[in-house]
């Protein structure tokens, strides 16, 4: 049976494992962006979690953490352009592969749904890169909406 609970500072040991997989599935994609070794230390982990207003959730099956969803919510000024509102950011979404297909990821974003409604955020975000096509589906079936899309052209071939 999978649970959802907040991560804690103890959770770190399996929590690094699913981010350096994260990062690896990112920099093998991505390899002109993202550096070739990457890992939170521990200081790290422990002031994602300080946060004023973390989202730092766990799948967990029996003792073993299989996803992870890690966020904040936070305040956005008003400026020229745009209006002041408070929104909940996912920023790391994670299954371990061998649990994929069982509505973990599902049951995280609804968890970080129902704690950014707690806390009156007028919307939950995340950013998708493009080579990410199953995440885009799982977002899109989920209700979420494209907010903008962000071009690149590459200048450098050597990256």
């Amino acid at each position: 049976m999978i649970t959802i609970r907040n991560v804690q500072i103890t959770d770190y040991e399996m929590a690094s494992v699913l981010e350096d997989a994260v990062f690896k599935l990112h920099q093998e994609a991505r390899p002109d962006y993202f550096v070739s070794q990457a890992h939170y230390s521990k200081e790290e982990f422990e002031e994602l979690l300080a946060r004023p207003v973390p989202i730092s959730l766990a799948a967990v099956c029996g003792e073993r953490i299989v996803g992870i969803c890690f966020g904040e919510i936070t305040e956005i000024s008003e400026n020229t352009f745009r209006k002041g509102r408070k929104i909940a950011v996912i920023e790391d979404l994670f299954t371990l592969p061998e649990y994929r297909g069982r509505g973990i990821a599902s049951r995280l974003i609804e968890k970080a749904r129902e704690q950014a409604k707690a806390e009156q955020a007028d919307a939950l975000e995340l950013s998708v890169w493009s080579f990410n096509a199953s995440a885009m589906r799982l977002y899109e079936k989920l209700g979420m909406k494209v907010q903008y899309y962000r071009m690149e052209e590459r200048l450098n071939d050597e990256q």
